[in-house]
């Protein structure tokens, strides 16, 4: 069987691992001229780790990855809020809560899958459904046809709006923006095997180590819609390692991400023999940082419906059926905002246990 993949992020190389892995005749088409990387770190949960082990990339992601023992919350004079253990986690949900480097994570998918496999520059026009197959058209005047198509093209996806006329995004009801960059841990008074969090009901900054001597630190800051404007928010938080971390993190180093929500009722994934997969089929708010790990669910969850059955409308259907109501709930989930926000929810790995694990999404 031939599978296109539009999309060569962390949904898009993990699909076609698992793919590939059951003798499919896969390729992926990537708009960018290589790798992309947008983010720089991220915490990812016991879910995602089952999944990428499901998928045999057990001792690579083990390698790159930093098991995070702890949770630990502070207010800004740097009083404790919460602490969570969770280094009894592996044995609990069968992976850890882990710290990684965006890119690192990529290339292991890409070199993984295989790095010839993935036709760089090729930015996607149209997909059009012919019933018994599928055909997808780029820019640089190439097309594609295969038995499936998938839509791995992230939150802003275009095969998303091609089939259901887009969605709509609204501001976030809590932050306009999230900042973060990746720094050296030693340069971050923090624990090298834990997620370090400061809290106000205005705003936070969090840091996890990431690997490779590197640790990233991520933030929102209501009202704020600019870096100059989160910084000075933590201007007077002298008794945390805050003011002196973003004073030395280079302007051009911090990502500034707007944050926008999906307005609007679930939608329907597949159409034919296209169907999408990760922020293409569920865009969410990072509050439950959730996005990443529920997309290496889609792609094992696609697999295995590939390999339960030799009829590909019904493996599509399956998949759907398995995944849609399951990541729109963590869509959901992830609407509630952050810890001391206005909606009062709990601390994050807790929330993950009562939210993600006691639902088994």
């Amino acid at each position: 069987m031939r599978v296109g993949i539009c999309g060569g992020g962390l949904g898009g190389l993990s699909a076609a691992i698992g793919l590939a892995g059951l003798g499919f005749d896969v390729e992926v088409f990537e708009k960018s001229p290589s790798l992309r990387a947008t983010g720089a770190g991220l915490n990812l949960w016991p879910n995602a780790g089952r999944a990428i082990y499901a998928l045999g990339l057990r001792e690579q992601y083990d390698a790159i990855s930093v098991k995070l023992d702890h949770y630990f919350g502070y207010d800004p004079d740097c009083r404790p809020l919460f602490e969570h253990d969770t280094s009894a986690w592996p044995e609990k949900y069968g992976a850890p809560s882990v710290g990684v480097y965006r890119l690192t994570l990529s290339t292991m998918l890409a070199e993984a899958f295989g790095m010839d496999k993935i036709r760089f520059g090729h930015e996607l026009v149209s997909v059009e459904d012919k019933g018994d197959s599928a055909v997808c058209h780029f820019s640089n005047g190439v097309s594609y046809e295969g038995d499936v198509i998938i839509g791995a093209d992230g939150i802003y996806s275009a095969i998303r709006k091609q089939l259901i006329g887009g969605v709509t995004f609204r501001p976030n009801d809590h932050h306009a923006f999230r900042f973060r960059a990746v720094i050296d841990l030693n340069d971050v008074d923090v624990d090298p095997a834990a997620q370090t969090a400061f809290y106000s009901r205005g705003g936070f900054l969090s840091v996890i180590p990431i690997g490779d001597g590197k640790a990233y630190w991520f933030g929102s800051v209501a009202g704020a819609a600019s870096i100059d404007e989160f910084v000075a928010y933590f201007t007077s938080w002298t008794k945390t390692h805050i003011p002196r971390t973003l004073s030395i993190t280079p302007r051009e180093a911090v990502v500034e991400s707007p944050l926008f929500d999906v307005d609007g009722s679930p939608y329907k994934w597949t159409h034919g023999r296209v169907t999408l997969l990760g922020d293409s089929a569920h865009p969410m708010m990072p509050d439950m940082a959730q996005g990443a790990s529920q997309t290496f669910i889609d792609s094992l969850a696609l697999r295995n419906a590939f390999a339960s059955t030799k009829d590909i409308d019904e493996a599509l259907h399956v998949y759907e059926s398995e995944r849609r109501a399951a990541s729109n709930y963590v869509v959901k989930c992830s609407q509630k905002g952050s810890f001391l926000g206005r909606n009062n929810v709990n601390p994050i790995p807790v929330r993950y246990e009562q939210e993600i694990e006691a639902i088994a999404v």
